[in-house]
């Protein structure tokens, strides 16, 4: 009797499917800029797809860290007052309670700390990046309503929030907090961080510190959807009811575990076959 090793192509199938189904943002269902969407910013295109990495191609390229947010036209869409943005996806945002910290939607925008180190006394660690002891987030814009919707006609609200924690890390292995070329190790813009905290826990942080609090995380601003009553969604809109524009660089919807389980666990597709 000889024991050989097969393969299951079911299930090869399966995990290729998922591991290739994208977790962002996928088409444009409408938008309307509202009435003050930041000029320039008005490609509702560019909420599909991955959040930026790297940013200022062209004109000014530098790494998208905490300290130095996207700024591309060809990057962000901007909401203004009375306007919205709705997204589909092909992969559906699920109300899951073993999402880390119940997060069910990580949403990115152009929000960044401002560096202390450019107005302390000492000039020698200009734009080395550092909270300082009441940290300032600049680029949040007005309060996003948050929606989801099964169909994309019912809508439910998730959340209204101010698009500002946590700002967005492109590379775990940046060291500089305005990199000027992209880092090898790439965030993970699905590791959702504590939505609980505030920008007064991140006071006198360095850039370096930042990094290592996120973790491998790539940041992004927390979404649970558990309030909508809604076991799944394939839609996400954004509301501005507030009187200042917001910009919206992508959407990511967390995976379910079951789903990183089996792409972790590969090897359970290796039948046994007797002979």
């Amino acid at each position: 009797m000889r024991v050989s090793l097969g393969i299951n192509t079911a299930l090869i199938a399966a995990i290729s499917t998922a591991a290739h189904a994208s977790v962002f943002a996928t088409s444009v269902l409408s938008y309307d800029a509202g009435t003050n969407a930041v000029a320039g910013y008005s490609d509702s295109s560019t909420a599909l797809g991955s959040a930026e990495r790297f940013t200022g191609e062209g004109i000014f390229p530098s790494g998208v860290t905490p300290f130095n947010p996207a700024w591309g036209t060809e990057e962000l869409v901007s909401v203004g007052s009375g306007g919205h943005l709705s997204l589909g996806f092909n992969t559906a945002i699920t109300n899951n309670a073993a999402h880390a910290f119940g997060v069910d939607l990580i949403v990115f925008s152009n929000a960044g700390f401002s560096d202390t180190t450019w107005t302390d006394a000492d000039p020698s660690n200009d734009g080395t990046g550092f909270t300082g002891a009441s940290p300032f987030i600049f680029g949040a814009g007005g309060a996003a309503t948050v929606q989801v919707s099964a169909d994309g006609v019912q809508w439910f609200t998730a959340a209204t929030t101010t698009l500002d924690l946590f700002p967005t890390l492109g590379y775990s292995d940046f060291v500089d907090a305005t990199p000027f070329s992209p880092g090898s190790v790439e965030s993970d813009f699905t590791k959702a961080l504590d939505p609980s905290l505030n920008s007064a826990d991140f006071a006198n942080m360095s850039f370096t510190d930042l990094r290592e609090f996120y973790n491998g995380s790539g940041g992004g601003v927390g979404i649970d959807i558990a309030s909508t009553g809604l076991a799944s969604a394939s839609f996400v809109r954004f509301v501005n009811n507030s009187g200042e524009a917001f910009e919206i660089d992508a959407v990511a919807a967390v995976p379910t575990p079951s789903a990183l389980m089996i792409a972790s666990i590969f090897g359970l597709g290796v039948t046994r076959r007797r002979r």
